[in-house]
């Protein structure tokens, strides 16, 4: 009876290794403030597409990230998916030009709550690709530009898949709660996304987009950073490597 048991258990939790609905993820209890603050720091030059708006799902969810998901300064957070509610952590920001990005065509989706930007890690574990990091690439906020964090952009509120730079012909799509890494499908509608709205209302209609140029750059302006290589990762400070 024992020995089957025994059995029994195995096999439940090599079932539940196996899922990426199950997998075991980082939470904290509370954030590290200073670490935090150091990690994570608004770029008020860059220009925005959108501002705090929504990113829907083709079903009418939101995207949205829990700042506790993660490490003790906010990075490695999964992405969620759940009903809209117009909550700080469903907001983004769609920047098309800043600090962290000098390359055309593409953007970085920053969380308005977390301040951290969209990351493709593929060096991680299965089901835990998809995540959160600090903009440009360091876990200390000390990063200029990875292309983990660029996403194809076209500029427009129209349904579009999200493909990260760094990796042509991946996608993110929606599995079970979570964003996560897919083999790009025009055809499949979980990997379609739209811009709008503050999230409250999962019928709205999308936004319009709006370049917000906060500033200028002046002649004497320095040149942007030299795009990082497609083998660029973030830097994780964590002990034990990519998870």
């Amino acid at each position: 009876m024992l020995v089957q048991s025994l059995n029994l258990l195995l096999v439940c939790v090599a079932f539940t290794s196996a899922s990426p609905a199950h997998l075991h993820r980082r939470v904290v209890k509370s954030l590290n403030e200073a670490a935090t603050a150091e990690a994570h720091t608004r770029d008020d030059t860059a220009t925005r597409a959108f501002s705090d708006t929504a990113i829907k799902t083709s079903d009418g969810q939101c995207l949205f990230v829990d700042e506790l998901s993660g490490d003790f300064r906010a990075n490695l957070n999964p992405i969620g998916v759940a009903a809209c509610d117009g909550s700080a952590g469903q907001k983004w920001d769609i920047i098309t030009k800043g600090e962290h990005i000098s390359v055309a065509g593409a953007a970085l989706f920053v969380n308005t709550l977390t301040q951290a930007c969209l990351n493709f890690d593929d060096r991680r574990a299965e089901g835990n690709k998809v995540i959160m990091f600090s903009c440009g690439g360091r876990a200390d906020g000390e990063g200029i530009e990875t292309n983990s964090q660029q996403i194809v952009f076209d500029g427009g509120a129209e349904p579009q898949a999200l493909t990260p730079l760094n990796a042509p012909g991946t996608c993110f799509g929606v599995k079970g709660t979570v964003l996560d890494k897919v083999a790009c499908d025009q055809g499949d509608a979980t990997q379609s996304f739209t811009f709008g709205g503050a999230g409250g209302d999962a019928g709205a209609e999308p936004a319009t987009p709006v370049e917000e140029d906060v500033t200028s750059p002046s002649p004497s302006s320095p040149s942007p950073a030299p795009l990082a290589s497609p083998s660029t990762a973030p830097v994780d400070s964590c002990a034990g490597g990519p998870q």
